[in-house]
């Protein structure tokens, strides 16, 4: 049995974390509550007793590296690629993917190769992006096996209780999140989310699996009275009886009924079921509208503003429109558009982009490596750790490039007994025992507020704004003049975008502060103590997906959304970031 310890863990997204510890220290006696901040690449060389805390605080990133590294089998090396998959990925990889035996399905013969991506411009073994959920390599197909490698911290003892916070993080039950956060025992569960359910009504069974609701998140046999929380299809379960006898109980009455017939009479009787049974029995849910008397939340008005482009812009999105359509057309011809989601997906993403501000396509890094041009431009990602994703401490530059924290590098070696880069598969050769090993950092991986996409430009002193950035401005100047004291949000889903509002405002003297997904946890603290204790910065710029979640942001009364995401709970997330207990003032 694990040992058990009195104390609460708490699992946060990381731009949420100094919020929590700042939350419980309001709300507690002085000094009556000990937190932990478990977190950052130096949290494995320490040993921590959680007995003498009250709460420790984490985040999903970190839990989900933890068991990586513990409890997952250890990647193998593919001979003919040298990339690294899970043993059951690699069987799938060598059979459809790579090697002189690959057979390759009709499917895959009709995808195009995007063609700014060759090894010219990426170099051997350093085009290795961030993997795309939803394709075939994708599919669960690994298998956690037996072996264990040890456990984490968080994973070796029974929780008091667990907090989920913005629990829709582990929606997909087959990712390494969700799994992590299953493999955590605890006495009480809390699963805290305002938007548990997005996309699809089996987003639902990841916080009911988590919670462990009997019987809906259990497996049961058609043999016998065998009840499982998991099963796997290619062993067989306890009771003896094959993994295809069990069936989930969630899939059977709930999902697949609503999926494949929810005009039908069992897809209605599924939705009653799952609303008058399965959700009043476990949900706990404040709607604003339900108590608007107790809450006396301020208005809210929501204003769609349509600008038109200038000449300059016109041209270029008419010049970007006509290419995207010589493409996409260049796919139904050939019979492949089905084949070619992701490229259409991209064509789309340019010209969206190019209603922002023509910079974000004339001069992204894609436009830069199509040139043929060796693109050094990374910046503040380069800056950060391929392991445990933080702003590297004790930087190690290897001689592919990559930086890492050595302590994080160190025990990445020690764990897998892995001599390759953990980001491309090079081997590495560098000696992490000599100072010289630690490369001084190249003025190119700094990061910096010249380093995105205000690097690439040519001048600043020629820059140009766009007709959305003009309104923008024209908006803040209405909510100073209206408000003196007034500050608002802007956010956006390209942080490129975010970089060209900010030298705009900046330069028009309007004082402004960023957070997105490049900055480390120290960093998003002092970007949100800095807009909440200084009363002259007036704008804090955030992108949708690493601000639109968990912060309390009531100090501000004007949110602006720059572009449209094609998820409306999203945005109202975002928008929610001020509309909740605290606000006094009409927000817009």
């Amino acid at each position: 049995p694990m040992r058990r310890v009195g104390c609460t863990l708490v699992i946060c997204p990381v731009v949420a974390v100094i919020q929590w510890a700042q939350e419980i220290e309001r709300h507690t006696a002085k000094g009556s509550a000990r937190v932990l901040l478990y977190h950052g690449a130096r949290r494995g060389s320490q040993k921590y007793d959680f007995d003498t805390f009250d709460f420790v605080v984490t985040t999903y990133s970190t839990i989900e590296a933890d068991y990586r590294k513990h409890i997952m089998p250890p990647k193998i090396r593919c001979d003919y690629c040298n990339k690294q998959f899970y043993p059951e990925k690699l069987k799938i990889h060598l059979r459809y993917y790579c090697g002189p035996d690959a057979l390759r399905t009709e499917k895959q013969a009709k995808q195009t190769s995007k063609k700014w991506a060759d090894t010219k411009v990426k170099g051997k073994g350093k085009g290795k992006g961030k993997r795309k959920s939803g394709s075939e390599e994708e599919e669960d197909f690994e298998e956690l096996g037996t072996k264990s490698r040890g456990k984490s911290p968080l994973h070796s003892v029974r929780w008091e209780r667990i907090i989920l916070d913005e629990a829709h993080f582990i929606k997909d039950r087959r990712c390494n999140t969700a799994r992590a956060v299953f493999a955590l025992e605890s006495e009480y569960k809390w699963a805290l989310s305002g938007t548990p359910l997005q996309n699809r009504v089996g987003e639902l069974y990841s916080l009911i699996r988590f919670l462990q609701i009997f019987p809906y998140s259990n497996y049961f046999c058609k043999d016998c009275d065998c009840q499982i929380l998991d099963t796997n299809m290619k062993k067989k379960c306890d009771c003896g009886h094959s993994s295809v006898r069990h069936f989930c109980w969630w899939n059977k009455y709930i999902a697949t009924p609503i999926l494949y017939g929810s005009a039908s009479f069992e897809g209605r009787r599924a939705m009653t079921l799952l609303k008058e049974k399965v959700l009043k029995g476990i949900v706990l849910r404040r709607t604003k509208i339900g108590r608007a008397a107790d809450l006396a939340l301020p208005p809210k008005t929501v204003t769609l503003r349509r600008d038109s482009f200038d000449r300059n812009e016109m041209e270029f999105y008419e010049a970007l429109y006509t290419q995207s359509c010589t493409q996409f057309d260049s796919y139904v011809v050939a019979g492949t558009l089905l084949n070619n989601y992701a490229h259409i997906f991209d064509l789309l993403t340019r010209l969206r982009q190019a209603v922002d501000h023509p910079y974000l396509v004339a001069f992204s890094k894609t436009a830069e490596s199509r040139e043929g041009c060796k693109n050094q431009q990374n910046g503040a990602m380069e800056s950060q750790c391929g392991i445990c994703h933080e702003l590297a401490e004790d930087v190690v530059v290897t001689s592919c490039d990559h930086v890492f924290c050595k302590t994080c590098l160190m025990e990445y070696s020690a764990t897998l007994g892995n001599v390759s880069c953990p980001s491309c598969s090079t081997p590495l050769t560098v000696d992490l025992t000599t100072e010289n090993s630690r490369r001084k950092v190249p003025a190119n991986l700094k990061g910096g507020k010249r380093s995105g996409i205000l690097a690439r430009l040519q001048s600043l002193a020629d820059f140009k704004t766009s007709t959305k950035i003009d309104a923008l401005r024209e908006e803040i100047r209405n909510m100073i003049e209206h408000d003196g004291s007034a500050k608002g949000i802007v956010f956006s889903q390209f942080t490129s975008f975010l970089d060209l509002i900010e030298f705009s405002l900046q330069r028009s003297g309007i004082k402004c502060v960023q957070l997105n997904g490049k900055m480390n946890m120290v960093e998003k603290g002092r970007a949100i103590d800095t807009f909440i204790n200084d009363p002259d910065c007036r704008i804090f710029l955030m992108s949708l997906k690493a601000g639109g979640v968990a912060l309390n942001l009531t100090v501000a009364s004007h949110v602006f959304l720059m572009d449209p995401w094609w998820n409306p709970a999203v945005e109202s997330q975002a928008q929610d970031r001020i509309h909740r207990i605290g606000q006094f003032k009409p927000i817009r």
